[in-house]
């Protein structure tokens, strides 16, 4: 089987095409988007296919980045092709974002992918990604520990707009290619300095490896990502079902989950989940880390105490009372101010937070060590609140003396040394008594007044359930 036959049986595979596609084809200039655009050219008639060629000089090698685009202009026009050539000042951009080389690159790249795909109707982009390239990547998601994701690699389509018809061939039978057809493709300088992590890996790991331990590495790590390839998109199916169940509400940018339906969820469903909504918020060509994945598990399971994490990509999370909202671009809904008064005893359900109050009016005989109390519970000296007891949402200026403390502090001054952010402080509960004095920070901290002395001989027990109410 030659190359044109490989190309023709991946793209047959993998469904890449349909007839009558107009395909924007990226052309680096390099040996395998040089061959991948002349294999495309050979086939365009037998699929049934436009062509359309783009290049984008990312300003990072002066002279020699401008012959590159130089060539494929001018292998386009030999190809009776139309090219799209344009320029774009990486440095610049890194510098501004603070991102490496790399990332910034291939934001700049994509963005200018569907930018012209949009302009020109394409509905396919064909990249020259092939299978040197996908071992190589596998290493380096195994070795940045991104988890079984990582070891999916390169996918052949991607959102069934971006596709890799040269994923199955390898580099040496490409650039043989290159050869036999005349194509004196251009070499990226760059890529023959071991100074980024992809070429340390191409240059000095991938050659050991081979020669010390699998002349077949290459193919058995193709093998490999093809198996676990499977496997993951079935446990991806299972996830996102588990996700559309626990979705409160989803907007652009936006979801609101339920954590009581994932209570139950474990926690190798509740990754893939996480991953999903990563890919949909910042876009599908980006891959989390794993301590980001496992940063906001922990978030998830810090239940009763409000926390909040940020993401990559501008994404922040908000795990409060018993909700996860994953938003890009900071914009929260002010929880609006409510007061009511509770039922003692009995439970007071408060719809803007979904929290639940819990009330049981309780002899002092049957209460244990107040010490062994969960963080969402209290107990208050029942003789010494004046009612009725109410629970509120905070405003300006309130003032609380807490549990241990020798007098009255701001609250905003209590929940700053807790590192409560600003945006989660309205979610906090306040329970109060009947002069409006607080009692209890709900799920933080009861009040130093009504604390539990020996002279105590009924109290309450209070318990914050975040339990989604209605």
């Amino acid at each position: 089987m030659d190359l044109l036959e490989q190309v023709q049986a991946t793209v047959l595979k993998f469904s890449m095409f349909t007839p009558g596609d107009k395909v924007l084809v990226g052309v680096s200039g390099g040996a395998d988007s040089a061959a991948l655009f002349h294999l495309l050219f050979r086939l365009r008639e037998e699929l049934k296919l436009t062509l359309f060629a783009c290049h984008l000089n990312h300003m990072f090698r002066g002279e020699e980045a401008r012959t590159d685009a130089e060539w494929v202009a001018a292998l386009a026009e030999s190809l009776d092709v139309p090219a799209v050539i344009e320029s774009f000042n990486v440095p610049a951009y890194m510098t501004r974002y603070g991102l490496s080389a790399q990332v910034a690159a291939r934001q700049v790249r994509y963005d200018f992918y569907q930018r012209t795909a949009d302009r020109l109707g394409a509905v396919k982009v064909a990249l020259g990604h092939h299978a040197d390239d996908q071992a190589e990547t596998v290493l380096i998601n195994l070795i940045r520990g991104a988890g079984l994701a990582g070891l999916r690699g390169i996918p052949p389509v991607r959102d069934n707009f971006y596709v890799r018809p040269l994923i199955e061939a390898r580099r040496a039978r490409i650039e043989s290619y290159c050869s036999t057809y005349g194509l004196s493709y251009r070499q990226d300088s760059s890529n023959l300095k071991p100074v980024y992590t992809r070429n340390r890996i191409r240059l000095e790991l991938m050659p050991l490896l081979e020669e010390k331990y699998n002349p077949t590495m290459v193919d058995s790590l193709n093998r490999l990502t093809g198996i676990i390839r499977e496997e993951d998109e079935y446990m991806d199916a299972v996830a996102a079902g588990i996700l559309v169940k626990a979705t409160i509400q989803a907007r652009p940018g936006f979801v609101r989950l339920s954590l009581e339906h994932l209570a139950k969820t474990p926690a190798v469903l509740k990754r893939r989940m996480l991953r999903i909504i990563y890919r949909e918020l910042a876009g599908s060509h980006n891959v989390p880390d794993l301590r980001h994945i496992e940063n906001a598990l922990g978030l998830m399971e810090s239940r009763p105490l409000p926390g909040r994490l940020e993401w990559p990509a501008g994404i922040t999370l908000l795990q409060r009372y018993g909700e996860l909202e994953i938003v890009k671009g900071g914009l929260w809904a002010e929880i609006p101010y409510y007061c009511y008064v509770l039922n003692i005893p009995g439970s007071t359900c408060i719809p803007e937070t979904g929290a639940t109050i819990e009330v049981q009016m309780k002899n002092i005989s049957q209460i244990a060590d107040p010490k062994t109390l969960h963080p969402g519970e209290a107990l208050l000296d029942y003789n010494k609140l004046p009612g009725p007891v109410k629970v509120r949402r905070r405003k300006d200026g309130d003032l609380f003396w807490p549990l241990g403390f020798k007098g009255t502090i701001k609250l905003k001054k209590f929940f700053i040394d807790r590192k409560i952010p600003r945006e989660l402080r309205g979610s906090v509960p306040l329970v109060v008594s009947g002069d409006d004095e607080i009692v209890w920070v709900a799920g933080m901290r009861p009040g130093e007044k009504w604390k539990i002395t020996e002279e105590t001989e009924k109290c309450l027990h209070l318990k914050l359930i975040t339990k989604h109410c209605k």
